[in-house]
C-alpha cells in the first residue's frame, strides 16, 4: 500500500475510534461525549515521518501520541476482494472478519492511550465519578484490552512456560493449592490472553472464561483451539458477571484483576457464584514497594491507568470474605531481575511487559532467580518485608454468606 495513502487509512482508522466512542458515551454520559467531540475537533494530526502518525492536543493537558503504523493491520492492494470471496465462500461475514476485528482494535487502545495522557480518561476513573463516567472506565479497559489482544499472537504462547516457569513462582503455588482439577469446575475472571485459563483447562478443568475485552476472549479460544483444549468464554466485567443466580464453580480463580475494581463491590458478586465447599484464589500487585512504584510510574504505555495495587486494607477485605483463608508473597530479592533488565539491559518498559517478559525468558534468568528465591524464603519470615513485595496470592475457603 503507497506510504500516503497508508497514513491516510491510520487517520481515518483513529478518527472512527473516536466516533465509537462517542457514540457509546452519548448514551451514558452525553456531556462527557460532547467534551470528547470537542477534543477530537481540535486536534492536530500530521505525518512526522514513514509509518507513522502524530496527534497532538492542547487540552486539557496539552501533549501528543505517537501511532506506530506498522502495528496496525491493512489490506494491501487488490487483497480485499478475494479476502472477502473467501470470507462468502465460507459462509462468514463482515463481523467474522479478523483484520476488521484487529484494526478496531488496535486504534481503539490507541484513542484510549491518547485520551487518558490528554487526561479525559485519569487513573482514578471510576472510583469516585458517577455511574456514566464509570462506563467509560469500562471502555477504555475493554479497548486498552481489545488492542493487547490483536497485538498478540497467541500461537507462540507456550502456556506450560508461562505457568510452569521458576519465574511464575506465583501460578506454581496456586496448581499446588488448588490441587487435582480433573472433573472441576472452574470460572476464571479476567482471563486475558487465556495463558491460566488453557493451563486449567490442560489439567482437566472444565473451564469457564470472562473478560471485559471482547478481543482477549477470542484470543483466548484461539489459545485453547490452539492446545487441543476448549473452553466456554463470556464477556464481562468483574463486577458483573451476567450468570443466572445458580451459576456455581468449584474454583473462581482471578489473575491481576482484583486491583482493576471496587473490591468492596466486587467480591460479594464474586462469591455468590461459589460453592459452599469451593476454592477462591487470586493474586494481584502489592502497593508498597518503591522500586515497583518506579517502574509503574515509568510503564504506563503498557498498563491501564486505573490500576490500584492492593493494600494490606484491601488484602484484610478479601480475605474477610472467608471462614479460613491464607496468603503467600512472591518477589522480593527476585526484583532485582526486573532492575537488571531496566538498567543493566536497558529494555524500554513501554515496549515491553517485563512481568510477561521475565516468564517468557525464564531459562535465561533461572541461574540468578533460584538463589534469589531461597533468600526470600528467609527474608519473608520478616512479616514487615512482606508488604515490600510484588505480588500477594489468596487463596480463600468456605466463603461467608453475605
Amino acid at each position: 500500500m503507497p506510504k500516503k495513502i497508508l497514513y491516510e487509512s491510520a487517520v481515518h482508522q483513529f478518527l472512527w475510534a473516536g466516533r465509537r466512542l462517542r457514540e457509546g458515551l452519548a448514551r451514558t454520559d452525553p456531556a462527557r461525549s460532547t467534551d470528547l467531540a470537542r477534543w477530537i475537533n481540535a486536534l492536530t494530526i500530521e505525518n512526522p515521518g514513514t509509518g507513522a502518525v502524530r496527534v497532538a492536543w492542547s487540552s486539557p493537558r496539552p501533549g501528543e501520541h505517537r501511532i506506530e503504523i506498522k502495528h496496525a493491520k491493512f489490506y494491501t492492494r487488490g487483497d480485499a476482494v478475494p479476502h472477502y470471496q473467501r470470507q462468502a465462500e465460507a459462509g462468514l461475514t463482515f463481523k467474522d472478519d479478523q483484520i476488521m476485528a484487529q484494526n478496531r482494535a488496535f486504534f481503539d487502545g490507541e484513542l484510549r492511550t491518547a485520551l487518558v495522557k490528554a487526561g479525559l480518561f485519569t487513573p482514578d476513573l471510576g472510583a469516585r465519578e458517577p455511574d456514566g463516567r464509570d462506563s467509560a472506565r469500562k471502555h477504555a479497559e475493554e479497548v486498552f484490552h481489545d488492542g493487547w489482544a490483536a497485538q498478540t499472537d497467541v500461537t507462540k504462547i507456550d502456556v506450560r512456560q508461562m505457568n510452569e516457569a521458576c519465574t511464575a513462582p506465583e501460578m506454581r503455588h496456586i496448581t499446588r493449592a488448588l490441587g487435582d482439577l480433573r472433573g472441576r469446575t472452574l470460572l476464571d475472571v479476567g482471563c486475558g490472553l487465556g495463558e491460566a485459563a488453557v493451563y486449567f483447562a490442560l489439567k482437566g478443568a472444565d473451564v469457564t472464561a470472562t473478560d471485559i475485552s471482547p478481543g482477549m476472549c477470542d484470543a483466548a479460544r484461539r489459545l485453547a483451539e490452539h492446545n487441543g483444549v476448549t473452553l466456554k468464554t463470556h464477556v464481562s466485567a468483574s463486577e458483573d458477571l451476567g450468570f443466572p443466580s445458580h451459576t456455581k464453580f468449584d474454583v473462581i480463580y482471578t489473575g491481576n484483576t482484583l486491583h482493576h475494581v471496587d473490591i468492596a463491590a466486587t467480591m460479594p458478586l464474586l462469591l455468590k457464584h461459589l460453592k459452599p465447599d469451593g476454592v477462591f484464589v487470586s493474586w494481584d500487585p502489592v502497593a508498597y514497594n518503591p522500586a515497583i512504584n518506579y517502574y509503574r510510574r515509568h510503564a504506563m504505555e503498557v498498563r491501564t491507568h486505573d490500576e490500584h495495587p492492593l493494600t494490606l486494607a484491601d488484602i484484610r477485605a478479601v480475605r474477610s470474605h472467608f471462614k479460613e483463608s491464607k496468603i503467600a508473597w512472591f518477589w522480593l530479592s527476585t526484583l532485582l531481575i526486573f532492575i537488571s533488565m531496566k538498567f543493566v539491559q536497558r529494555r524500554d518498559p513501554n515496549k515491553e511487559r517485563y512481568w510477561k517478559k521475565v516468564v517468557e525468558e525464564a531459562d535465561r534468568w533461572a541461574w540468578l532467580y533460584w538463589p534469589l528465591e531461597d533468600l526470600d524464603r528467609v527474608l519473608l519470615h520478616i512479616p514487615f518485608l512482606r508488604p515490600l513485595c510484588w505480588n500477594v496470592v489468596i487463596v480463600g475457603r468456605s466463603p461467608r454468606q453475605s
